[in-house]
């Protein structure tokens, strides 16, 4: 591949294979993968930009000791969770969306998403470890990894199956990676995981089959519908007549391949996708829309971000007295880092450099990055300067809207905490081009500007502080 491409040129090669596609090209047992396949290849094309050890490595245990004592206590915990009749959805969650304070965990993308009844029960399964809580105590109820770990390991033999059954499909698969070799770009190595990944989103469907048969959840409710989990988890649902829902997170612009420009869906829809999706605003409706258009079988619903409102309503229980000491008499800059970006980009390093000591910079590092090796690389970079204004830990600790109440500007790549910025009237200033493809048009409403230059960056900061002080 001669060059890094950007979501857009992705999006653009995507949507022309889709376009002139048979439906029923990349079908296996009746499921149709195109989803799984499109997921995929965007974001392994996108990954091509990532620091790879920036990211939270995953550390697996062995889940094998004692099995038969786990077979019985699954079998157990299922046979409880049947008889309760309050149950009403299960959440798929995820560490990076909760947060722990007065005693309680609070998962900001599933907070509030069904007001209409209190008296009811939601499971949480959260994809990090696998666990099965209880959604208002989050106790553990069972660990599901080992299920997980067996079901990696007959993916392995279960790939072979379903190559020699589906042996024309992978003719089709073969058209798919000449295509993108006559854009100049290999997907040989993202194309040559698919299948395990099918294998395995077919085996764990099934056991979601089985585990939700007879089991009273009225639907289940994703925070992250295109992880590999999360589809097979909806297929499963799909087998047991269980509506599912995407429960919005973060930014859903256009050039996000899980959501914008969708081209030529088949009319019955894609059973891996969800039946609705639950937006923040109205401009993320418009997009879903807009990709799903003429399709009955995938919606958009306007259903708030419940958990910023809740903030905004000063409804949480949370302690401020830290954050405003150490914010007192500063003008607060939040720098949201993201691991799509290789660390702090130069300029806006050159701007901490050179800042005014009265100028505290709260970096926050993304929840997928991995956290002690950014925080050293951050430090290295500043070693020389220890005396700069500076606050990692907390910064990425504390709930984002508890952070913004005391900020005066919020400085991100493209992340979609530029939405949390502007409910909190907080200015965002956007320093790297895929902001501008993905909020362009709506920079105004979102109370944000474009600046890719220190120069630029340290006249807006000078501003803030007149204004300020």
């Amino acid at each position: 591949m001669s060059k890094t491409l950007n979501n857009k040129d992705i999006l653009k090669i995507i949507n022309e294979y889709e376009h002139h596609q048979k439906h029923n090209l990349l079908n296996i047992s009746q499921i149709n993968m195109w989803p799984l396949v499109r997921i995929a290849i965007c974001f392994g094309l996108i990954s091509k930009r990532y620091d790879a050890e920036t990211f939270t490595k995953v550390k697996t245990k062995n889940k094998f000791k004692n099995y038969l004592n786990f077979i019985r206590k699954y079998n157990l915990i299922k046979s409880v969770i049947k008889k309760d009749k309050r149950l009403e959805s299960l959440e798929i969650s995820h560490d990076t969306y909760l947060f722990k304070f007065d005693n309680k965990i609070f998962d900001r993308v599933h907070f509030r998403a069904d007001t209409k009844n209190t008296d009811t029960l939601n499971k949480r399964l959260n994809l990090a470890h696998y666990t099965l809580t209880n959604e208002k105590n989050d106790k553990i109820e069972i660990d599901l990894s080992p299920v997980i770990t067996l079901l990696r390991l007959c993916s392995i033999p279960y790939t072979l199956f379903i190559c020699l059954k589906n042996y024309k499909f992978f003719f089709n698969f073969f058209a798919l990676y000449k295509f993108f070799k006559k854009k100049d770009i290999n997907i040989f190595l993202i194309l040559a995981k698919i299948p395990f990944k099918m294998a395995y989103l077919i085996l764990l469907a099934k056991h979601t089959k089985y585990f939700l048969h007879n089991i009273p959840f009225k639907s289940i409710r994703h925070a992250n519908y295109y992880s590999l989990d999360s589809m097979a988890i909806t297929l499963g649902a799909r087998y047991c007549n269980i509506p599912v829902y995407h429960l919005q997170h973060g930014s859903q612009s256009e050039d996000h391949p899980a959501f914008g420009l969708w081209s030529n869906i088949p009319k019955e829809g894609y059973d891996l996708l969800p039946e609705v999706f639950l937006c923040w605003n109205k401009d993320s409706i418009n997009i879903l829309e807009n990709s799903f258009k003429l399709n009955k079988n995938h919606s958009a619903v306007l259903n708030g971000y419940k958990w910023v409102e809740a903030w905004l309503n000063e409804e949480m229980p949370y302690d401020f007295n830290q954050l405003k000491s150490l914010s007192e008499n500063n003008l607060n800059v939040l720098l949201t880092l993201q691991p799509s970006i290789n660390g702090i980009q130069d300029f806006i390093e050159d701007c901490i450099e050179k800042s005014a000591d009265n100028v505290k910079w709260w970096i926050r590092i993304h929840p997928r990055q991995d956290n002690k090796y950014t925080i050293n690389e951050i430090k290295d970079k500043f070693k020389d300067n220890l005396s700069k204004n500076i606050e990692i830990n907390i910064a990425t600790s504390s709930p984002l809207p508890a952070l913004l109440s005391i900020t005066d500007i919020h400085i991100t790549g493209f992340s979609s905490s530029i939405f949390e910025a502007s409910y909190f009237g907080v200015p965002t200033v956007i320093t790297h081009k895929m902001g501008l493809d993905y909020y362009g048009e709506h920079l105004s409403n979102l109370k944000a500007e474009y600046c890719d230059s220190s120069e630029n960056l340290m006249r807006i900061l000078m501003n803030a502080q007149n204004n300020k002080f």
